[in-house]
């Protein structure tokens, strides 16, 4: 499925982003699939980093040196303990393939699945990983502000002089310039739901975790990849914003279930 704008392509993904020219995407976003968690894939836990590293490779080849790289992944329990596939994974991209780990987001999620484990909570939560090649990425926050329920925000409008402030470690804030309004920038926790959508797929994103990332690292007109396309949620995010979208999806089903679905959720949009 190929547009000016939509490049989607039923594909394996290292075949596919091979294609695509060096320093060409603005942000690649996406959620891997799960060791041995999907009935799509096979490997162990154990070999998680070395399939998944080549593809990161290929994700930072085509990157721009202004661009961002995020990955949603959560590792799995095994044998009633936590498997630490993500934590190997994540340090192998820093000191393998030279990634500088910016920040790590927290996907706290408002409806977690019932737990049949007799030892472990509900899982509330997953991470959310991001990687750039350089220092000079793009970052809006102005882009991603929320309405502040801070009562420190409240105290501090309130304040006649509101210059130097010293915290902890000894360096000042201005905080004339931090405050300006109810509006502030939001955490590095982001708070929602699961997705409810019934599309035929396992592991739908809701949209406005691509939603947040597009609109806090890349502008109008700028590249969204993701090479594990799934149902076609970062697609519908990065069409419906002003950006171009370039995708790979292996599973056949769920190729066609993201396209029908792009198709259907794009038909009124003018894009660019």
């Amino acid at each position: 499925m190929k547009t000016n704008t939509l490049d989607i392509r039923h594909m394996d993904c290292m075949d596919g982003m091979k294609t695509l020219p060096s320093d060409s995407i603005n942000l690649w976003i996406t959620s891997p699939p799960y060791a041995k968690q999907r009935d799509y894939n096979g490997f162990e836990a154990g070999e998680y980093s070395d399939f998944l590293l080549p593809i990161m490779m290929e994700a930072k080849r085509t990157m721009k040196e202004t661009g961002s790289l995020v990955v949603n992944i959560k590792e799995h329990c095994e044998d009633g303990a936590r498997s630490l596939y993500v934590y190997k994974w994540v340090i192998d991209m820093v000191e393998k393939l030279g990634f500088t780990l910016v920040d790590e987001f927290i996907w706290n999620k408002t409806n977690p699945f019932p737990t049949g484990a007799k030892s472990r909570l509900k899982d509330g939560f997953e991470r959310i990983y991001h990687f750039t090649k350089s220092k000079g990425h793009k970052f809006f926050p102005d882009e991603v502000l929320v309405k502040s329920e801070s009562k420190w925000l409240d105290s501090e409008k309130r304040r006649k002089n509101k210059g130097s402030h010293d915290v902890n470690n000894g360096s000042g804030m201005g905080m004339s310039k931090r405050i300006s309004s109810d509006m502030v920038r939001p955490s590095n926790v982001i708070t929602g739901t699961s997705s409810n959508e019934n599309i035929d797929h396992p592991a739908v994103f809701p949209s406005y975790l691509p939603d947040f990332f597009i609109n806090l690292m890349t502008e109008r007109g700028d590249s969204v990849g993701d090479m594990f396309s799934g149902s076609g949620t970062t697609a519908i995010s990065a069409l419906t914003s002003g950006r171009t979208f370039t995708g790979f999806e292996l599973d056949e089903d769920y190729y066609k279930a993201a396209c029908e679905r792009i198709e259907r959720e794009t038909a009124q949009q003018t894009f660019l």
